[in-house]
């Protein structure tokens, strides 16, 4: 009966941690979006730490690393999905306009060195910044961007709108960690938590330094 109930609890703390992850990048979204950015970061943070508390719950003390790494992606998800929202804004309501550059800032590091630019109307209000190319523009250039006037999506360049293809990642990368959890949830059920090896030492399994020292009889 013990058993029984075991597994009834790990079947459901797994179903709530994959349900977690569409609702978390999604409903965060649209937290931030309807209510405010300060909002949807206290959200998020709670979310995020008690989704991670039933991930090691779930797995034990191997959840910890697999859990930062859940983490990782789901932010990645997060960042995808309001990338799509702001496409999807700036496609519906959004307004063309040559935006006049004020300030550039270069990213000389990394694989892709890139700049970003400092962007007013011309009215001389702010419309936020841009990616470029590394030094593509300089300051007092123009350039045509999109922008949002209720200040909602991030400003971009017309080429840089993409929501088709900011969604399908968004949807993969959700996919991918809810398949990973759903997977793990069912090993867990099957096989129980997973336990840690324990390094071989001199002594063999769970010897010690002395014991390896110790004349065999």
């Amino acid at each position: 009966m013990a058993r029984t109930r075991t597994r009834r609890g790990t079947i459901a703390l797994t179903a709530a941690l994959v349900a977690a992850v569409p609702a978390g990048t999604f409903g965060l979204v649209l937290v931030s979006t309807y209510v405010g950015f300060g909002a949807a970061s206290l959200l998020g943070l709670a979310v995020g730490i008690a989704w991670i508390t039933g991930v090691v719950r779930l797995l034990g003390a191997v959840g910890c690393w697999l859990a930062a790494c859940g983490a990782v992606l789901w932010l990645m998800a997060l960042g995808t999905v309001a990338s799509a929202r702001d496409a999807m804004i700036l496609n519906a309501t959004g307004v063309t306009t040559d935006a006049r550059i004020t300030a550039a800032y270069d990213q000389p590091t990394g694989k892709h060195p890139s700049s970003e630019y400092e962007l007013v109307d011309e009215s001389g209000s702010p419309l936020g910044r841009v990616f470029g190319g590394f030094h593509s523009h300089v300051v007092g250039d123009r350039v045509t961007v999109r922008y949002d006037p209720r200040g909602v999506a991030a400003t971009h360049t017309p080429d840089g709108i993409d929501f088709a293809g900011d969604l399908a990642i968004a949807l993969s990368l959700n996919a991918v960690l809810m398949a990973a959890v759903a997977g793990l949830g069912v090993a867990v059920v099957r096989n129980g938590r997973p336990r840690r090896v324990p390094f071989r030492r001199a002594g063999g399994v769970g010897g010690t330094p002395r014991d390896a020292a110790r004349p065999q009889r």
